[in-house]
This record gives C-alpha cells, structure tokens and sequence, in this order.
C-alpha cells in the first residue's frame, strides 16, 4: 500500500506543498484569485515554520501539531476521502466515511512530514529560501467558476531538482479556496492512493484498512516522538 515510488523526490516534494499550503489565513483571503490566495499562504507558512523552528528542533513531532492545527479549514478533507475511495465511499457506512477521513488526513499529515523530518536539511533549506523556493502560474477565475487548478514550479532546497506541480482547488460556500488534490511532475496525490487503496479494499474491506491507517499512522508518530534533530 505504501510504495517506495511515494519517497522518490517528486514526492518529497509534496511534503514542501503540504506545509507551504497548510497556513492560517486562507479564509481573510477568500476573495482574492487562487494564486493570490497560495502566494500569501506561502509566505505565512514560511513565518510560521520559523517561529516554531526551535519547538520542531527539541521535539521533531511538534511538527505534525503545527501542520495538524491548521489542516482542516483548508484542504477538503471530505472531497478527497470520497474521490480517494471512489466507488467504495458509496458502499460505506457513516461512520466508516468518517473514521476513514480521520485516519487519511493523519496520513497525510504524518507521512510527508515525516519525509521532512527523515532529511532536515530539506527543511532548513526551506526556511532558508523563503517564498522564492515555489513560483505559481496566475490563474483567471469568474465569479461562478467552483473547480480550477493552479500551477507551479518548486526550487527544492539544497540544490535539488524543479518540480512541477499544480494544486486542484474548489470553491467552498463561504468563497474560500480549498484544496483537494496536489499533482506532482505528472504524478497525482489522489489517483495514487486510489489504486493502492482499492486493492487493499478488495483484499480485506474497508475496515482493513482503516486498521492499516491507524496502525501505520501510530507508528509513524511514535517514529517522529524518538527523532532528535541535531543542530
């Protein structure tokens, strides 16, 4: 279920997009066009990642909380859960649907932050580099558009290779601009783990992995927890 193509850096790379998209804000901005709206996200990300800098360095978990915290209001968590387990979030029952939005958004969370963590020097170069580490493409919305996709590219820190990358964005009721998929060099957050996830489904239902989630999501915070970053 959990490939090692998700490690390769393009992939990585989605750890950068996660946390440079998951800052307070969005909603002050609701107005503005998508790029604004990420733009500023950007640079309210990189602040907020500095003065928590020191908190994240004695205890490398503290990560997951900051990110956590400011997760919900602005990635649609519901819209892709539902898109992630296709024609099985039919099937489901209430509350499957909502332990399993509970558990994929842990995931998220926690795996591609754990990336980050397994090489901090990714993200020191990230909060070296500031906002001039992503670039978006703008994007002309009208006042009825409900879905769009903003593109980007990513300087990855320490000299690594551009990424390109777009975000899928839709329209909530209260005109913020929420986020429900990331799209790296090609390769799509939710298409990805649809099929990994359908096939586990087949073998051993819904619930299996629900239980998959949880454990694994456990176990990457205890992995986080006994992580020390040295200076």
């Amino acid at each position: 279920m959990f490939t090692t193509a998700l490690r390769n850096t393009a992939l990585r790379g989605l750890g950068l997009m996660l946390l440079l998209w998951l800052a307070s804000g969005a909603q002050a901005q609701a107005s503005a066009p998508p790029h604004e709206v990420l733009n500023g996200i950007t640079d309210e990300m990189i602040e907020t990642l500095r003065s928590e800098r020191e908190a994240i360095r004695e205890k490398p978990a503290h990560l997951f909380t900051v990110v956590e915290k400011v997760l919900v209001p602005h990635v649609e968590i519901n819209v892709m859960s539902r898109f992630v387990l296709g024609q099985h979030w039919r099937n489901a029952s209430d509350e499957q649907k909502e332990r399993f939005a509970e558990e994929f958004k842990n995931m998220l969370v926690r795996f591609y932050v754990s990336a980050l963590l397994d090489d901090p020097e990714q993200l020191d170069g990230l909060l070296a580099e500031g906002a001039s580490v992503i670039r978006f493409q703008s994007v002309n919305v009208a006042d009825d558009t409900r879905t769009t996709r903003v593109r980007g590219e990513v300087n990855m820190p320490n000299g690594g290779p551009r990424v390109s990358v777009s975000f899928s964005m839709m329209r909530a009721d209260t005109g913020a601009w929420l986020l429900y998929d990331v799209n790296v060099d090609g390769i799509s957050l939710v298409a990805n783990y649809r099929n990994d996830f359908s096939s586990h489904i087949n073998r051993q239902g819904l619930d299996g992995l629900i239980e998959r989630l949880e454990e694994r999501n456990q176990r990457l915070l205890e992995e986080a927890n006994a992580k020390t970053l040295t200076e």
